[in-house]
């Protein structure tokens, strides 16, 4: 008795429950009976039903990869074996054959057989079967006659080999088929080898892609980027770039690739030794075609030897600082209160000069809000969206103003920056610049300034570069410049340079009709931060309010409001809540008498020393009983407040939990 007789009768045994001897068979292959008869398959009769033309595509296009893989290499393989009489397969991970391709005889007898592009022959529908079980259990498998599970395929040997991804999924299996007459054990390794350099290609077609991705994620980050980013080889020579950069530099972006650093940036730029230490916003001007280019360049050395460099427009750099440091312009001239004539005046033409580019000279008194008609004037011009950059030229020492005005080099002077420093003009290039206490300005300094003014351009302390720039200028003082230009303290030429368009910003005193109108709004200001309920001043505290000179002008008078609003323990403001200088301009309180109808309680009015005396109890309340801090209150010194104290015999330890 042959071996395929002795498979047969042992499949027969088992699929009528008689004991099997095993000797006759592979083990591989009498489990693979027992997952087909659990699965419900039968010997005689199985499900051979093909999928539509159109779901076969469907199928093909969500295998493309896999599909295209398998189909050349089987193609080639099919032209070294034309003429053997096999059949080759390619299936999906699913047992759905997409491709049957071979000699024309055995083709004709696969079809008869169902086996057509669009059948599935998955362990589950057909048994023990080539293309199925090696998907089934992972491994190649050649399947002879008798061992296929449906008896009508035992004169069948399929040699099948599974195809794996590059996770090691499977893809999908190749099956070389043939008569069982023609049995060659050299069949399987050729089904194995093919699936294995298929395996192979998936896994490099896999890894080609996730490069592929990876480059265009990269791409697409340094697109979306809004800087200018090159990376430079170690010969530094631009090796990769996004349009940014090619646009900054003004150039067509496919003319980068290969460039030299130096090149586009020019020989004195920055040091290949600076480079390899990497470099923190270096500013860096670049002429193209009589045009100047302005940018800031920071540079990153890689562990590779190669340097990153990132590109930003000068000017957009100087707006975020200006965001930073706060040097925006906030106000406008809605937010300048007032209807007195003087002051109408001034709006009326700091509005006009808003319209035009002419330099502004703001003169006024400290605290008359000459910063304030300053932003107003910038927020109402065509520079609106640039940056409004603020100094005040009296506050900064003469060795530093220079600097801060124009900037400076690496390495000008100890304690400089490596990379170097904008000066205030450039932050403000495109934008305003605002120049406080011009008068207080140093002589030398001021030559610089006027040659600033004059040809629109600027040099850094330690450069011989010059830098245009386009920038508005608004100056304020509160000197006699003209008695400053008879006393040789300010250049006469200067003058008339920022002289061009002049605005008096008038002091308080002459403002007396807007004294309540800004009495009123820094209440309301202060209230919320006070936690009193306050219904405005009583008619003593505006009066003292309208008598008083403010030689501090609006700052004084917010000062007042905001300590009178802390103070204060009743509804209304009253006058005796104000410093005692202010509060000596109030008239007495006249007792008023109760009307028959109701009982009022009488107004007291309080002598200058009363008040005084009211005020330092009032103002230790509010401190909590701390000396330095009522006297912050009251705008006395400590010594004074320690000598009032001991005059009206107050304890200021014994007021701590105080109320009235």
């Amino acid at each position: 008795m042959t071996e395929q007789m002795r498979i047969k009768q042992a499949k027969e045994a088992f699929q009528t429950g008689l004991p099997v001897d095993e000797s006759v068979l592979r083990h591989v292959i009498l489990d693979s009976w027992k997952r087909s008869k659990a699965h419900g398959v039968r010997t005689d009769v199985v499900d051979k039903r093909v999928i539509s033309a159109e779901e076969l595509k469907k199928r093909i296009r969500a295998h493309q990869t896999f599909y295209d893989i398998a189909n050349a290499f089987m193609e080639s393989l099919y032209e070294f074996t034309t003429g053997s009489g096999y059949l080759t397969a390619i299936a999906d991970e699913e047992g759905y054959v997409l491709r049957v391709f071979g000699d024309e005889e055995i083709a004709e007898m696969a079809r008869a057989n169902e086996l057509v592009e669009g059948c599935n022959r998955s362990e589950d529908k057909l048994g023990t079967n080539g293309i199925g079980t090696p998907l089934a259990l992972g491994v190649p498998l050649q399947v002879f006659g008798e061992e296929h599970y449906y008896t009508l395929h035992h004169n069948w040997v399929c040699s099948g080999a599974p195809v794996f991804n590059a996770d090691g999924s499977t893809a999908g299996v190749v099956c070389l088929i043939g008569s069982s007459d023609k049995v060659s054990f050299h069949t399987l390794g050729m089904a194995a080898a093919a699936a294995e350099a298929i395996s192979r290609q998936l896994i490099m077609k896999q890894a080609y892609r996730e490069v592929e991705l990876s480059q265009q994620r990269m791409s697409a980050i340094l697109e979306a980027n809004p800087s200018g980013m090159l990376l430079f080889d170690q010969n530094m020579r631009v090796a990769h770039y996004n349009n940014k950069a090619a646009h900054l530099l003004q150039v067509e972006a496919a003319s980068l690739q290969g460039r030299s650093f130096w090149e586009l940036f020019g020989s004195d730029s920055i040091s290949e030794r600076e480079l390899a230490q990497g470099v923190n916003d270096r500013y860096v001007t670049i002429e193209r075609e009589g045009r100047q280019i302005n940018l800031s360049i920071t540079a990153r050395p890689t562990d590779l030897g190669e340097r990153v460099i990132i590109l930003v427009k000068a000017e957009t750099l100087h707006k975020k600082v200006n965001r930073i440091i706060g040097s925006d312009a906030r106000f406008t001239f809605e937010d300048i209160m007032g209807a007195s004539p003087a002051l109408v005046n001034a709006v009326s033409l700091a509005r006009i000069a808003a319209t035009n580019n002419s330099n502004v000279l703001l003169i006024g008194e400290s605290g008359t809000g000459k910063e304030l008609f300053a932003q107003a004037i910038h927020n109402a011009s065509d520079r609106r969206d640039g940056p409004f950059v603020a100094i005040n030229c009296g506050a900064l020492p003469k060795s530093l103003i220079e600097s801060e005005l124009f900037g400076y080099e690496g390495g000008t002077f100890t304690g400089a920056r490596r990379e170097g420093c904008a000066g205030k003009f450039e932050l403000a290039n495109g934008g305003t610049i605002f120049l406080d206490e011009i008068g207080d300005m140093p002589f030398d300094v001021q030559v610089a300034l006027l040659r600033v003014l004059q040809n629109q351009e600027v040099s850094r302390l330690g450069s011989s570069k010059t830098i245009k720039i386009d920038v508005r200028v608004i100056a304020a003082t509160n000197k006699d410049l003209i008695a400053a230009i008879d006393n040789n303290e300010f250049r006469n030429d200067l003058y008339y340079r920022l002289n061009v368009f002049n605005i008096r910003i008038p002091p308080l005193r002459e403002r007396k009709g807007d004294v309540r109108l800004l009495s009123d709004y820094f209440l309301n200001k202060y209230a919320d931060f006070s936690g009193h309920r306050l219904t405005g001043f009583t008619d003593e505290a505006y009066a003292a309010l309208e008598r008083y000179e403010w030689r501090g002008n609006i700052r004084e008078l917010e000062n007042a409001v905001e300590r009178a609003v802390y103070i204060t323990n009743r509804g209304a403001v009253g006058a005796e809540c104000f410093p005692l200088q202010m509060a000596a301009m109030a008239p007495p309180v006249q007792e008023e008498t109760a009307a028959p109808a109701r009982q009022t309680l009488p107004v007291q009015s309080f002598s200058i020393k009363e008040n005084e005396q009211r005020q330092i109890e009032e103002a230790l309340v509010a401190s909590g009983g701390n000396v330095k801090r009522a006297a912050e209150l009251l705008g006395i010194s400590r010594r004074t407040l320690y000598r009032k104290l001991e005059k009206y015999e107050i304890d200021s330890n014994s007021i701590r939990h105080c109320t009235v």
